[in-house]
């Protein structure tokens, strides 16, 4: 059965020309759909097919919906249109100037670098960086000014020889909010007062 490609045609009667529309199936015209070539029945199944792909109107009040939901995100009900924040913001431009100020002041954060309320400034680094280096002779020299022996109560040594002999006769530290009356010679006493 051969395939028609046109469905209009003209016809000749009674000496005149007129239009005839041809009936056929959808199998049996051809069509290009989609710069390929196919028969009319495949063409409309997949524009059918695309039509039925399309959001339906609920569908798209319900997307709409959910979005706007989200943007507006628990937001109060005098704040959750965009009006709203704008006359808010247009009402407290004192408020939004400050805040713009603090956001125009902040500290950039550098890799590997970071803040603290403590302000180090270039005349303090530079103090610390032109401290004089300590070498090990350095604190072996200053370790070396005074003895290391042991004192005695003739010979100073790490404190002196009169502070030795002080140290020395001290029995033992007594420790209490009055003095005791039974102290002996020798003993040490350190009075707490309770303010």
């Amino acid at each position: 059965m051969a395939t028609t490609k046109a469905i209009l045609a003209k016809i000749k009667l009674e000496g005149e020309i007129k239009d005839l529309i041809a009936k056929s199936n959808g199998e049996n015209v051809a069509v290009t759909y989609g710069g390929k070539n196919e028969t009319l029945s495949e063409a409309l199944a997949e524009i059918l097919a695309s039509i039925n792909a399309l959001p339906t109107s609920e569908g798209v009040i319900n997307t709409v919906t959910t979005e706007i939901a989200k943007v507006v995100d628990g937001a109060p009900e005098s704040f959750d249109t965009l009006k709203e924040i704008a006359t808010y913001i247009e009402e407290h431009q004192g408020v939004v100037d400050t805040l713009n100020a603090a956001i125009g002041n902040k500290v950039d954060k550098v890799e590997g670098k970071g803040l603290s309320t403590e302000d180090f400034t270039t005349a303090l680094k530079n103090k610390l960086e032109n401290l004089p280096v300590i070498s090990a002779e350095d604190v072996e020299s200053w370790n070396n000014k005074a003895t290391k022996d042991v004192a005695t109560t003739s010979a100073a040594g790490l404190m002196s020889a009169a502070d030795k002999t002080r140290l020395d006769g001290i029995r033992g530290v007594r420790v209490g909010s009055t003095v005791p009356d039974d102290m002996q010679d020798g003993e040490l006493f350190v009075q707490l007062v309770s303010e």
